[in-house]
């Protein structure tokens, strides 16, 4: 009982040769839409494209939500490219911070 025989292990290529074939179909193309395009009236037509808003500075995108923080440096970190190490801060006396 080692494996399968001959007979099975063709049948079973067959069923998955069949069953990617069968994947295959259900995927939609794009020339192949999946719902008759509606009829619009003409003035709905109309309507449709005169509110659509063509400005193009409207629709350009930039990346103002994008904020990139420096990492903070700590007496002791070393800059990785110039292998510098930050010294120690100075002590003032006077001040309590």
């Amino acid at each position: 009982m080692t494996g399968y025989t001959p007979d099975e292990k063709l049948r079973l290529q067959q069923l998955r040769e069949l069953r990617r074939r069968w994947l295959k179909d259900q995927e939609l193309s794009p020339r192949e839409p999946v719902l008759p395009p509606q009829r619009m009236w003409p003035l709905e037509r109309f309507w449709n494209t005169f509110l659509q808003d063509r400005a193009p500075w409207k629709h350009m995108t930039r990346p103002y939500g994008i904020v990139d923080r420096k990492p903070r440096i700590f007496p002791g970190d070393i800059i990785l490219e110039t292998g510098e190490v930050i010294p120690p801060m100075k002590e003032f006396p006077d001040q309590h911070h």
